[in-house]
């Protein structure tokens, strides 16, 4: 079988795709990577429509001016509102996205009732229920938008009594009548996983949107004859569009390893 050893394309609006590569790195470690956080514009959450649309459309022509076979839109808000106009712009291009991925993940699991959270952007889009609906209209889909869950990632505030009544706030009300699932529609919220399991009932299963991004790309690769050798190991470049000074330490609690360089950007 053929290989095809360029790399793959990552963007986020800044932090949260990097969830997606560590997820990436575990399941497809032979592939190079090259991520894009937008973290001058973030958080595309509150964004209009429009201007999500161009924020997508500018991060993927600069991952394509890097040679990469395939775009993976890490960034639950852009695949939410904007994937179509992507593909659209990059016929010839593969561009997966998060959102489609974790609907898959979903649908899996089967369940009688669903919520999904994420940013209001991602939320008032509709794309996750309409998604599932399109290919199971039996599943109950209710959407919270949790916008404070962002901020605490990135601060690493995720734990304690603090990250709790946010929690609460948010998604409280489910408890009287837990949901079979809950999806992470947010790239920022697996920071949150362990959090929200000590919250819910053990019988809620929470479908990680990152690790089903990085499942759907190795089989989309694989199956499409895009893999890359076997025999070689990865290599990983990231490029931002704001250097803030508490960089290092946040990305370093996406990626799960400490970021060692990292290039800034114009777009």
């Amino acid at each position: 079988m053929p290989h095809d050893n360029r790399p793959v394309g990552v963007f986020d609006s800044g932090l949260g795709g990097l969830t997606v590569v560590a997820a990436l790195k575990e399941a497809l470690p032979q592939e190079d990577i090259i991520y894009l956080g937008d973290n001058a514009r973030v958080p595309y959450g509150n964004k209009s429509p429009e201007n999500i649309i161009r924020f997508g459309l500018e991060n993927t022509e600069f991952l394509l001016s890097k040679g990469v076979k395939a775009v993976i839109v890490a960034c639950n808000t852009v695949s939410a509102v904007a994937l179509a106009q992507i593909r659209e712009s990059q016929k010839s291009l593969p561009v997966l996205g998060v959102l489609e991925a974790g609907v898959g993940a979903c649908l899996a699991e089967k369940p009688l009732r669903a919520v999904v959270i994420g940013t209001r952007a991602t939320i008032n889009s509709d794309a996750y229920r309409r998604m599932i609906h399109a290919r199971d209209a039996g599943i109950i889909v209710n959407s919270v938008a949790c916008p404070l869950f962002v901020p605490l990632a990135e601060e690493g505030i995720t734990e304690g009594a603090l990250v709790r009544q946010v929690i609460d706030h948010y998604i409280g009300s489910l408890l009287t009548e837990p949901p079979d699932l809950i999806l992470l529609g947010c790239t920022h919220y697996p920071l949150l996983k362990s959090a929200l399991r000590d919250y819910l009932p053990p019988s809620v299963k929470i479908v990680d949107s990152a690790i089903a991004c990085a499942s759907y790309a190795a089989d989309y690769l694989k199956e499409n004859g895009l893999a890359a050798s076997p025999a070689k190991k990865g290599e990983y470049r990231y490029y931002v569009t704001d250097l803030a000074a508490d960089f290092f330490a946040q990305a370093g609690r996406f990626l799960g390893q400490r970021l060692r360089h990292v290039e800034k950007i114009s777009l």
